[in-house]
């Protein structure tokens, strides 16, 4: 008879590994060694996981306190533990709350389409086929998320996108080890980009604890054209090891809030690099403490095809670098009696401007 299954709670920071983070390593394996799934830590011993399946909906902490069949739950009782053990009937009991795992089905395609605003689960491919019957190969990151975390198989209906537009439904024909064969079931579209496009210039290249993460993330939901670190005096530098990242988080937000133009995430840019652009820009915004309201501006403001905002770093833009923006044509706006941090500015002012776009396009229309 062979040992019981034992089952194991691993608990990281979502910003040094999040589960988008396992499910998009190298085969759905990273090693854990308690600081990350990276396996960073430098501890004396690492472990390797693997992506299986994910809960269908999430289960808040909250939650777990509040079910009496998990009053023993070791993790209820010490919080801060990065390894807990499991007990099978508290693990069953998990994925009950969490309604089961995705790779507890075998037709999860379905079950996918009833979580997503746009119906079939959708998957990024540079390629698309180029008509009705055309077959294209998925292959990497996105082959393992349809077949090993969402176990999609044969027949399955999905869409893919190519980040550009395109757009194109169809079906899984076939599944080997190495990758899959989609099959278009019409001929793909091609959806316009969103007007205007704005482009967000933020310095938060040495912000902490996953909030360059979320800037990027709430970006990429909100519909931004592209997102370019600014290097200022004092946020000098932004880290080469977390480009990748933001990349896997620009396409798994890309995925999730069902845009079809991937943001552009530009390289690094300095004060001096971006003044051309103001200069060229009708529309250039710079959030400054104190300035006149966002509002105001807006008010008196013209809709343009492309517009530029712009976010300072912890402890604000230094003087020379604000008269630089300014002369170069950049308004000053402020965005309300509080001090704001660099990301809270960064998707004020975004979502403000993105509003604010969407009105005077349903206006126009």
């Amino acid at each position: 008879m062979g040992k019981p299954k034992q089952y194991w709670l691993l608990k990281t920071e979502p910003g040094e590994w999040s589960w988008d983070d396992q499910a998009a390593s190298d085969g759905g394996v990273a090693k854990w060694d308690g600081d990350g799934g990276d396996g960073g830590g430098g501890g004396d011993g690492a472990v390797d996981v693997r992506t299986v399946g994910e809960m269908r909906r999430r289960v808040e902490l909250a939650e777990l306190k509040g079910d009496g069949a998990l009053k023993g739950f070791a993790l209820l009782r010490q919080p801060r533990l990065s390894v807990v053990p499991v007990a099978e009937d508290v693990w069953e009991r998990i994925c009950e709350l969490g309604g089961g795992s995705s790779s507890s089905s075998s037709s999860s395609s379905s079950d996918y389409s009833n979580q997503s605003r746009g119906g079939l689960p959708r998957f990024f491919s540079d390629v698309l086929p180029t008509s009705e019957g055309g077959v294209v190969r998925v292959q990497g990151d996105e082959f393992w998320h349809m077949t090993k975390v969402l176990r999609l198989s044969t027949n399955d209906r999905v869409e893919l996108f190519n980040g550009k537009g395109g757009l194109v439904r169809g079906n899984i024909q076939s599944v080997d080890r190495a990758g899959l064969d989609f099959v278009a079931q019409e001929d793909p579209k091609t959806v316009p980009p969103q007007m205007p496009q704005w482009h967000v210039f933020a310095a938060f290249g040495t912000l902490k604890g996953g909030r360059a993460d979320w800037l990027v993330e709430k970006c990429t939901e909100l519909g931004a054209s592209s997102v370019t670190p600014l290097l200022t005096e004092r946020s000098p530098s932004v880290s080469e090891n977390r480009v990748d990242r933001l990349q896997r988080l620009i396409l798994a937000a890309s995925k999730q809030c069902q845009r079809l133009h991937e943001m552009v995430l530009n390289p690094p840019q300095k004060i001096n690099d971006i003044l051309p652009h103001i200069q060229k820009s009708k529309l250039s915004l710079l959030a400054v403490a104190e300035a006149p309201s966002l509002m105001s501006a807006l008010t008196s403001s013209r809709i343009e095809p492309d517009g530029i905002m712009i976010v300072g770093p912890e402890g604000d833009f230094t003087e020379k670098e604000l008269s630089k923006l300014m002369e170069a044509g950049a308004t000053a706006v402020g965005l309300g009696p509080h001090r704001l941090r660099v990301e809270t500015a960064t998707i004020a002012l975004l979502a403000t401007l993105m509003l604010w776009s969407d009105h005077h396009q349903v206006t126009k229309a």
